[in-house]
């Protein structure tokens, strides 16, 4: 059993982990503005609370997707492509 603290400093890994991501995507959501984060010599540090705020975000966005698709009766799979040789 983990006790989590909201003000509790996570590495680009440790974010990457509760979010599903890979650390370069985490770290340019950094660089982007999308996750706060603060350097601790040189490495990034991001707060536990940022990091559930931003995934509170993304379910949301995703949801509204899913939402939408999930209007479209018989949404067709990806087109083929045809090669002319």
């Amino acid at each position: 059993m983990a006790v989590l603290i909201e003000d509790q400093e996570l590495t680009p890994n440790q974010a990457a982990d509760i979010l599903g991501m890979s650390r370069p995507l985490i770290v340019q959501r950094m660089e982007a503005g999308d996750l706060s984060f603060r350097y601790v010599g040189k490495h990034r540090r991001t707060r536990l609370k940022d990091v559930l705020t931003l995934k509170s975000r993304l379910d949301r966005q995703q949801a509204a997707l899913d939402e939408l698709v999930g209007g479209w009766p018989n949404l067709p799979a990806r087109p083929s492509v045809t090669r002319l040789t």
